[in-house]
């Protein structure tokens, strides 16, 4: 709603709090207000990942980084947020936050890498740690290998993948076996020089629509029902 929280979360690992009303409606084609009119953000800080939250509301945080780390944290410690922001997660030298999800407290939790691997555990092998912690590895990773999406999984959750070059494809979660944190994981998708590396990989209902876009600032809309249901280390 209106009067909902939103949280900004950015690559240095802050976030950031306005209500909802505060961001101006405008119409599609319009250019929107820039974020640093809204956030005092710093120099070469950007917006990585944004949430809603509401007063009371209960829960865990969960934030992935480009390294392969993984923290949990309790919501309530992002009640109140100052105008300045807070620290969210305290990341290494050459680390970014990548994206961040709500969790119920038994949720299962998948990390997509961009070289098609992934891996998927329950949150419970996560244990809570404070504001400022650096979190635990949720992924082992290869030299030139990176984490490009989190997801937060529900039971019977379909989950897309997309690539750089605009292939995707929609695998049931059930696919992907659950196992221990901090392992190489498995193949989420096989990458071939037609279809590019994995850029996002998020659940979807499969009577929705997705909206993709691209760096050049154009958007695709389609309903997930166009798009077939493979295993997980096919390309459509």
């Amino acid at each position: 709603s209106t009067h909902s929280d939103l949280l900004f979360f950015t690559n240095f690992g802050k976030v950031y709090s306005i209500r909802a009303y505060e961001v101006p409606e405008a119409q599609r084609q319009a250019k929107g207000r820039a974020v640093i009119n809204l956030l005092p953000l710093m120099q070469d800080e950007k917006v990585e990942a944004l949430l809603s939250f509401e007063k009371g509301q209960e829960g865990n945080l969960i934030i992935a980084t480009r390294n392969g780390l993984i923290k949990k944290t309790d919501l309530k410690e992002f009640a109140s947020i100052m105008k300045s922001g807070k620290i969210a997660i305290k990341l290494v030298e050459g680390d970014k936050l990548i994206n961040v999800g709500l969790t119920s407290g038994d949720n299962e939790i998948l990390v997509a890498s961009n070289k098609g691997k992934c891996i998927k555990f329950n949150e419970k092998n996560v244990r809570p740690m404070g504001r400022t912690s650096q979190g635990v590895r949720s992924m082992k990773l290869d030299s030139d290998d990176y984490i490009v999406d989190m997801a937060i999984l529900n039971p019977d959750t379909q989950l897309i993948t997309i690539t750089e070059n605009g292939f995707g494809k929609i695998s049931s979660s059930y696919d992907y076996r659950s196992t221990s944190r901090g392992t190489q994981g498995f193949t989420n998708l096989a990458i071939t020089g037609k279809n590019g590396k994995v850029v996002a990989s998020f659940p979807v209902e499969y009577d929705t629509q997705i909206m993709m876009v691209t760096n050049t600032g154009r958007i695709m809309r389609c309903s997930v029902e166009e798009i077939r249901i493979t295993r997980r280390v096919k390309a459509k």
